[in-house]
């Protein structure tokens, strides 16, 4: 079959997948890196092929289904992950195996020898931990210096499994970035297993390929990656103050490096001026540590999408950059796949397509709410979502978005089907994959979390039709309560209305 990606554009992608020279020079791509791969509505075909020795390598050790430290997000086990592994914040440690991948277009190929692989995901791991498709972090250079491909060192191949359409995330990194947030591109892809004497160029399944927020991603957005990089986990209520000691920070606020000591402390003087300065000294100040039209885009962006799970929710699924530059932090998005109203833990999604623009987060939270206790940024919020609201959040340019993402998924998702089928996956004496068992929907095919899922056309039309109520003073919109820790106990269906004219 043919994908849709011209041989031409290819070849680019052909170049720049190569090791290290003899030399010590490396191909350099003659555009950014990325250009050339990444274009939402594009499929193409991934192959892994990996021992049986090294494809048992991905399982967690901490017994049956990897379920050791089991709990919420950012309560997993204090001690640090055993030997060359990622601990998720469901405490489970997801280690790194090597395989080798091959890339292509239907007639051109490259091969990459072995790369660095391993699971990735909190709820989504556990959930298809009986199924062979589960979300993959590849890291091309782990063990070859210098490989890349396309220019870039790292991918994600997210699996959907919270949902059916497989094309939210697509759909909602795309209106990121055309509302002039800082986010990762896309493209779509297939993915093919071998595994000798297991799999034979098995279907795994259609998957959305995720740009890493890296070096290069902080220098195609801000001019400059060697700034502080942070990926904050389990801060409900946003910015929190930890105290004068780095260690409580390194924990919560988990930089992907290790910073400077001006760095961090220009970290716990940030989240002390939002924690505990009185109003005066925070409006006074705040502009000094905060881009804020950036700010109030990243979380109008978030309202419109209504993505709970996220900085508006428990406080995670977001990178925090320290622009050296400016000596500012900037925000920039993280894991969709729970976008388009679709986080139970916030209610349901006919509560949360109504969500309210004037307060779209779970409960208090500090850095918001005092931005928009001041009038010139609560105007500058709102003058922001009228902008979106008439651009890129209109129906028309959203549907214009979603269409070739829904036509390009349409054979990708039929095989996949098949291949889940075939494999029986949740049913008796169907062969699960690595993982032991596990739960959600049989097979890994994603009826959202708990059977939650709006499809993204419905989602658009009673979306669009929300916030142009709201934006016209018509609605006040689904103010989402704060939660207890867990899953699955949104807020009672009567505890706010969602609609009535504005006081």
């Amino acid at each position: 079959m043919m994908f849709p990606l011209a041989t031409e554009q290819f070849l680019a992608i052909l170049l720049m997948a190569v090791p290290t020279m003899p030399s010590g020079e490396t191909l350099q791509p003659k555009t950014q890196p990325g250009d050339s791969l990444f274009d939402t509505a594009r499929v193409i075909r991934l192959h892994l092929e990996m021992t049986a020795k090294q494809f048992d390598s991905l399982s967690p050790k901490q017994g049956p289904g990897g379920f050791g430290g089991f709990g919420p997000p950012g309560f997993g086990r204090p001690k640090p992950p055993a030997g060359d592994a990622h601990r998720n914040t469901f405490g489970i440690d997801l280690p790194w195996s090597s395989g080798n991948l091959t890339v292509s277009n239907g007639e051109e190929s490259v091969p990459l020898k072995e790369i660095g692989i391993r699971y990735k995901g909190n709820y989504n791991y556990i959930a298809a931990a009986s199924a062979l498709k589960k979300s993959f972090k590849l890291d091309m250079n782990r063990h070859v210096p210098g490989q890349k491909l396309d220019g870039l060192t790292m991918l994600n191949l997210h699996g959907g499994l919270s949902d059916p359409s497989r094309a939210r995330e697509s759909l909602s990194y795309a209106f990121f970035r055309a509302a002039g947030v800082p986010a990762p591109r896309t493209c779509l892809a297939e993915l093919t297993l071998t595994v000798p004497d297991r799999y034979n160029q098995e279907c795994v399944g259609a998957y959305t390929v995720v740009e890493q927020v890296n070096k290069p991603f902080l220098r195609r957005h801000f001019g400059d990656g060697t700034g502080m990089l942070l990926k904050p986990e389990g801060l409900q209520g946003g910015i929190t103050y930890l105290g004068d000691n780095w260690s409580a920070y390194q924990t919560r606020y988990q930089p992907e490096d290790q910073p400077s000591p001006r760095d961090r402390q220009r970290l716990i003087d940030f989240a002390r001026l939002v924690d505990k300065a009185d109003d005066g000294d925070f409006a006074r100040t705040i502009s000094q540590y905060l881009d804020i039209a950036a700010f109030l885009r990243f979380i109008a962006a978030n309202a419109l999408l209504a993505n709970l799970d996220s900085y508006l929710g428990y406080g995670h699924n977001y990178y925090l950059y320290l622009n050296p530059a400016t000596n500012r932090f900037a925000f920039i998005p993280w894991d969709l796949d729970l976008s388009l109203a679709t986080w139970p833990a916030a209610g349901m999604p006919e509560q949360q397509v109504d969500l309210s623009l004037r307060h779209p987060h779970a409960g208090d939270n500090k850095l918001i709410d005092r931005l928009l206790a001041i009038p010139a940024h609560r105007d500058q919020y709102m003058a922001i979502l009228r902008e979106l609201a008439a651009g890129p959040f209109t129906p028309g340019k959203l549907i214009a978005q979603l269409e070739p993402i829904e036509k390009a998924l349409v054979q990708p998702l039929a095989r996949e089907a098949k291949a889940v089928s075939a494999r029986k996956e949740g049913q008796r004496g169907g062969r699960p994959g690595p993982g032991g068992p596990g739960f959600g929907p049989p097979g890994g095919m994603g009826n959202g979390q708990f059977g939650q899922s709006m499809p993204p056309r419905r989602f658009i039309r009673k979306r669009t039709e929300s916030v142009e109520a709201q934006l016209a003073g018509k609605r006040d919109g689904y103010v989402p309560k704060p939660f207890s820790i867990g899953f699955g106990a949104g807020p009672p269906a009567g505890g706010n209305p969602p609609r009535g004219p504005r006081p």
